[in-house]
């Protein structure tokens, strides 16, 4: 069965202020990803700095205090999470702009270029592999010579004969809620409306956009991907 409740309406201001209010909850990688994160901001060149998906802005403030000389364009397709992200963002002044856009059609969205650097945090796993790819390409498109891409996000268990040991280590991670049964885990992700990709399928959508690419750190399907545009 899946988990009463669990289905995301992002454009509810109460389900937004709920998911913000527990965005740690269930994922005990991504303090750890985003520890890492602020570790690699610091090499960052003063510019404008791109996040896609950047919901309430949580990751947003963390990119602005790490790097005081920055400016950061946030783009989400959630009204209300922007609503949060501006509140949590306002003593800022003219360092940010967030814009509503759909990651699924960035061709769209107006954004600076040559910009220092791009993350991505829990917002890349609802794209076909198809917009994967675009988005990957509009990225890398914005992005200055040798700036970084990094993406934390959700992969996919590669199919039903693995999900066992996915499953374990899961459990021992305290990552919830976590299906007992394949056909459960798969439901959970439809009614999500999630769709993440593995390791092995995100790496060469990156390359192919033109960057270098590797995962950094993968805890069962929590990881933590960096791609550099050459230059």
């Amino acid at each position: 069965m899946i988990e009463e409740g669990v289905a995301q309406n992002w454009q509810d201001p109460g389900f937004a202020e709920q998911w913000d209010a527990r965005h740690l909850t269930g994922n005990p990688a991504r303090a750890e990803h985003l520890a890492l994160l602020r570790e690699m901001l610091i090499d960052v060149p003063p510019g404008d700095v791109l996040d896609l998906g950047c919901g309430s802005g949580l990751v947003a403030l963390m990119i602005l205090q790490t790097l005081p000389q920055a400016r950061l364009f946030g783009i989400d397709w959630s009204p209300p999470m922007l609503d949060l992200a501006r509140e949590r963002l306002h003593g800022l002044g003219s360092r940010f702009h967030l814009a509503e856009g759909d990651l699924r059609r960035l061709a769209e969205v107006i954004a600076p270029s040559a910009c220092s650097a791009a993350v991505a945090v829990q917002s890349l796993h609802h794209l076909t592999q198809a917009e994967y790819r675009a988005a990957a390409g509009w990225t890398f498109e914005h992005l200055a010579p040798g700036a970084w891409f990094v993406i934390i996000d959700r992969l996919a268990i590669p199919s039903e004969r693995l999900y066992t040991p996915f499953r374990r280590t899961r459990a021992r991670q305290g990552q919830a809620p976590n299906p007992e049964r394949w056909s459960d885990y798969l439901d959970w992700l439809e009614a999500n409306g999630d769709r993440p990709l593995a390791v092995q399928q995100i790496l060469p959508i990156l390359e192919e956009a033109g960057f270098m690419a590797a995962c950094l750190d993968v805890r069962a399907d929590r990881g933590m991907l960096v791609a550099r545009r050459p230059g």
